[in-house]
């Protein structure tokens, strides 16, 4: 029961910091800015843990798997959390397309109008300049190419597509 009690308060601790900063000016890099956050809140928690394990009964840890069982959850619950928090920062494509269509109300939207809607400037370039901050790719001379970073992320979801035999395309 400690692990799970420490582990929900250090992350409940990392969303109000995360709050506190983002009402005082959204960071470039978000996605960095949130593991990097998370991350010091993690350590720092451990070393306050430690610090009042021997002075109070309640809420103690003792080994060392629990310890790593926090960090364990930590981690997990903070994952999941960038994969959610992903989908709020910027909409995705599928999600301007559903917006639009719920907009045009029980009539419907045209395929004609939809067609015109749906342009690079919206579904596209918004990707692009979000792969460009990260530090995912580069722009060189008239060409898109992936850095490390963008090619390790690349192979990552291609080994997992290939893991689940999921066929290719979106």
């Amino acid at each position: 029961m400690n692990v799970l009690v420490l582990s929900l308060a250090l992350f409940i601790v990392s969303l109000l910091i995360q709050l506190i900063i983002w009402k005082i000016r959204i960071p470039k890099r978000q996605t960095k800015a949130l593991l990097s956050l998370f991350i010091l809140v993690l350590i720092g928690g451990l070393f306050v843990i430690n610090a009042i394990s021997d002075h109070l009964d309640v809420l103690t840890v003792k080994s060392f798997f629990e310890y790593f069982h926090i960090c364990l959850f930590f981690i997990s619950l903070t994952l999941a959390y960038m994969i959610t928090y992903s989908a709020i920062e910027v909409d995705s494509p599928s999600l301007v397309m559903i917006n639009a269509i719920a907009k045009a109300g029980p009539k419907g939207l045209g395929e004609k109008i939809f067609t015109k809607m749906m342009t690079d400037e919206i579904l596209i370039k918004p990707r692009l300049a979000d792969l460009l901050n990260d530090k995912m790719a580069y722009y060189d001379g008239d060409r898109y190419r992936l850095t490390l970073k963008g090619i390790l992320f690349a192979r990552l979801f291609i080994f997992y597509r290939k893991l689940l035999n999921a066929p290719k395309g979106g």
